[in-house]
């Protein structure tokens, strides 16, 4: 089977090391990065839509993709995206699409970075009842509100692209776009019917004032859904808070808090931004297309050894009482001893190598009392 990567920024290139060391990838950008196959080669081009081909596309504008997807449908295969835009625009309608010919789209990675929240919604908490969950869905936001204090909008920016954190268009992030898209597949997919992104209240964090800046309470940029009998109410702002969870959720962490009727409080939080946390989503949703095939492959077939032997990994202390004729038999032995004391006890350090001499060693005081403690 062929695997096509499309787009090679941050998280196209971190999938492209991941994947690449096990499998043969395709890939395809406009930026003819590791010897990648480019537009203007339209024969090599048309290759690329064969069937038995996995689609992993990594672009990030809606216009582009069009193409790829039909392309997939056509081709009867299953598709993986990180493309919060097109998701959030027309998720229930490629996946009718995709039911039709009995595939499925991926879509872990639009969301949340590395935090699993989709496959969450879709198996964990499919039945649930969700009063209230709010969080921060924008690493490149909450990066810049954890060090607005102490460099301008405009360094920070510059350090979010240089470390990875944001992409050079950073105007979505910035102005929020990014999160109403990501916000509005969550809203979807806990309703479990399409809503438009454009109802949804949206403030951005763009040109913040010096007074907001250094007020005493930590600034998150927080998306907040609250459902109350048949009122929903959601919004996207800045947010004031001391909540210690909030304010240990720094840099580019992403969290979200779901209070759900059997569940209770859920909290969830991990990295929401950059190429490698964003690529693992991408690699989960890829062995995740294959689990049947794998379980087969691997879990099966393959005896695996497991050892809970207690001195697999661990070193001992052992205590002991003594005679002097203990002092002997450790001399010839050459084991060493790390302390004796008055009231006639001994205490002797056991490695793993020397597991065999021990044994043999107790063997003379086989009717003594001994105890071992695990060294950590």
């Amino acid at each position: 089977m062929n695997f096509l990567i499309f787009g090679l920024g941050n998280v196209g290139s971190s999938v492209f090391n991941i994947l690449n060391k096990k499998n043969k990838i395709l890939t395809f950008s406009k930026n003819n990065r590791f010897n990648c196959l480019t537009k203007f080669n339209k024969n090599k081009y048309e290759k690329l839509f064969k069937k038995k081909s996995l689609f992993i596309e990594l672009i990030g504008n809606v216009n582009v993709v069009i193409e790829i997807i039909l392309n997939c449908i056509k081709n009867n295969n299953n598709y993986i995206s990180a493309n919060k835009d097109l998701i959030s625009k027309y998720l229930f309608f490629i996946n009718f699409l995709f039911k039709k010919i009995n595939k499925k789209i991926y879509y872990e990675a639009s969301v949340c970075g590395s935090l699993p929240i989709i496959n969450l919604l879709d198996t964990f908490y499919s039945k649930e009842n969700i009063y209230y969950f709010f969080g921060i869905l924008n690493g490149t936001c909450n990066y810049i509100l954890t060090n607005i204090e102490k460099q301008s909008f405009l360094k920070l920016i510059k350090l979010s692209i240089n470390k990875g954190i944001a992409e050079k268009e950073y105007e979505k992030d910035i102005f929020g776009f990014d999160t109403l898209f990501k916000f509005s597949i969550l809203f979807s997919k806990i309703k479990n019917f399409f809503i438009s992104f454009n109802i949804i209240y949206l403030e951005s964090i763009f040109n913040l004032s010096n007074y907001i800046r250094k007020i005493f309470f930590k600034k998150k940029y927080l998306s907040f859904y609250l459902s109350i009998n048949n009122y929903v109410f959601i919004n996207i702002s800045l947010f004031f808070t001391k909540n210690i969870f909030l304010i240990k959720s720094k840099n580019s962490l992403n969290n979200i808090f779901l209070n759900c009727k059997n569940s209770k409080k859920t909290l969830l939080i991990s990295l929401g931004a950059g190429g490698i946390p964003t690529a693992s989503s991408v690699v989960s949703n890829f062995y995740q297309s294959f689990q049947n095939k794998l379980f087969i492959k691997n879990n099966c077939i393959k005896k695996v050894k497991i050892i809970n032997k207690n001195f697999f990994c661990f070193n001992y202390i052992m205590k002991l009482k003594f005679n002097y004729n203990i002092f002997y038999y450790l001399h010839i032995l050459k084991i060493n001893f790390l302390k004796f004391y008055l009231n006639k006890y001994i205490l002797i350090k056991i490695k793993k190598t020397f597991y065999k001499k021990i044994l043999f060693f107790l063997y003379f005081f086989k009717k003594q009392n001994f105890s071992i403690y695990k060294l950590i």
